[in-house]
C-alpha cells in the first residue's frame, strides 16, 4: 500500500513537473502587419500562424496585436526592431528608409524557393540581422505583379498630370513616367480617390476588393511590373529565445508555406481580375514597344535610386539576380 502510494505520489510529482515545464516553455509572440486582419496578406500569413500553433502543439501562440490601426504601416519596422511587437508582416518597400537595399527586393526574377537556392535570401537575411537586428523568416504571396489602378484613362505610357499614391516600391517609376507621386498609408486611399486627392494608385494585383478600392477606381493599366515582396519578419532577440526544435519548426512551415501562398495568390489574382472587370473596370494594356518603354522604364528608375544609396550592395544584388 505504501508502495503504491509513493508510486501516486511520484507520478504526481513528474505530472506537475511537466504541467510546469510546459507553462514555462510557452511562447506567445506579439504580431503586428501591414493591412487589416481581412485582407489576403494576413490571411497567408495565418497559413502560417496556424501550422506553427498547430504542430507545436498550443506551446507556440500567435497574438494578434493589430493591423494598421494599431501601429502605423511605416511605423512598424521600428516597433518590431524594438521589441514592442515580436513578428511582423511588412513590404520591403515599408523599411527602405532603414535598409536601402530592401527596395531591390521587388526586382528579384525569382520565387522565394528559387531565391534560397541562389543565395538570395541568404544575402537579405544576413543584411536585416546586421543592419536592424530583425530575423528575416521568408515571403508570402511571392510572384505577384504590380499594376496601376485609375479613375482617369491614359493612352500611352505617360502619367503627366496624374497624381498617384505611392510606396517607396514605384515612386521613382512614377516620376520617370510624368506622374506626381503621393505618399499615403492604405487606410487612407479609398477617401483620397473620392475626394480627387489623387488620381490613382498602384497595388499589387491582389487584394483591391478587400480594401474597396474597386469602387473608386475605373482602370486597370497592364502588363504588371515588379513583384510582391511582403516579408516575415521576427526580432532578433526573440528568435534568439527560441529553441532548436521551435526555430526547426519555423523554417520547416515557412518554406511549405511559401510555396502554398504563391499558387493560392496565382489563383486569387486571377480570379479578383475576372471580378474587377465584372464590375466594370477596363483594362488599358501597353504592348509592343510601349510595354517595353513602359518595363524598362520601372526597372531603369528602381536601381538608379538603390545603386545611388548602396553602390557596393546593389552590385551584389545584380550579380545574385542574374545568375
Amino acid at each position: 500500500m505504501k508502495n503504491a502510494s509513493r508510486g501516486f505520489i511520484a507520478c504526481f510529482v513528474l505530472m506537475a513537473v511537466l504541467f510546469s515545464y510546459n507553462r514555462a516553455a510557452a511562447i506567445s509572440l506579439k504580431t503586428v502587419t501591414f493591412t487589416s486582419r481581412n485582407s489576403v496578406w494576413v490571411k497567408n500569413l495565418e497559413i502560417l500562424t496556424d501550422a506553427i500553433e498547430k504542430a507545436s502543439g498550443g506551446s507556440i501562440r500567435f497574438q494578434f496585436v493589430g493591423g494598421p490601426e494599431a501601429i502605423p504601416p511605416f511605423e512598424q519596422i521600428e516597433a518590431v526592431k524594438n521589441g514592442v511587437v515580436d513578428v511582423a508582416l511588412i513590404p520591403g518597400a515599408y523599411f527602405v528608409p532603414q535598409l536601402p537595399e530592401a527596395d531591390a527586393m521587388k526586382l528579384s526574377p525569382y520565387s522565394p524557393w528559387e531565391e534560397r537556392a541562389k543565395g538570395v535570401f541568404q544575402f537579405y537575411q544576413g543584411l536585416i540581422s546586421e543592419k536592424l537586428g530583425i530575423y528575416y523568416l521568408g515571403k508570402i504571396t511571392g510572384g505577384t505583379k504590380y499594376r496601376f489602378y485609375l479613375k482617369k484613362p491614359v493612352n500611352k505610357p505617360d502619367f503627366k498630370g496624374l497624381k498617384i499614391r505611392v510606396t517607396p516600391i514605384y515612386e521613382p517609376f512614377v516620376r520617370a513616367i510624368g506622374g506626381v507621386p503621393v505618399t499615403l498609408a492604405p487606410g487612407e486611399v479609398y477617401i483620397a480617390l473620392e475626394r480627387g486627392v489623387v488620381d490613382g494608385f498602384g497595388w499589387p494585383a491582389i487584394g483591391i476588393t478587400d480594401l474597396g478600392w474597386h469602387e473608386v477606381i475605373k482602370y486597370m493599366v497592364e502588363p504588371g511590373f515588379y513583384q510582391t515582396d511582403v516579408c516575415i519578419l521576427i526580432n532578433l532577440k526573440a528568435w534568439n529565445k527560441l529553441g532548436s526544435d521551435a526555430k526547426g519548426l519555423f523554417l520547416e512551415t515557412i518554406e511549405k508555406v511559401e510555396k502554398q501562398s504563391y499558387e493560392l495568390s496565382r489563383q486569387i489574382e486571377a480570379e479578383e481580375k475576372e471580378l474587377l472587370i465584372k464590375r466594370g473596370i477596363k483594362i488599358i494594356k501597353f504592348s509592343g514597344d510601349e510595354a517595353e518603354y513602359y518595363l524598362d522604364t520601372a526597372n531603369r528608375a528602381a536601381w538608379e535610386r538603390i545603386i545611388a544609396k548602396s553602390p557596393s550592395n546593389a552590385i551584389k544584388i545584380k550579380k545574385l539576380f542574374n545568375q
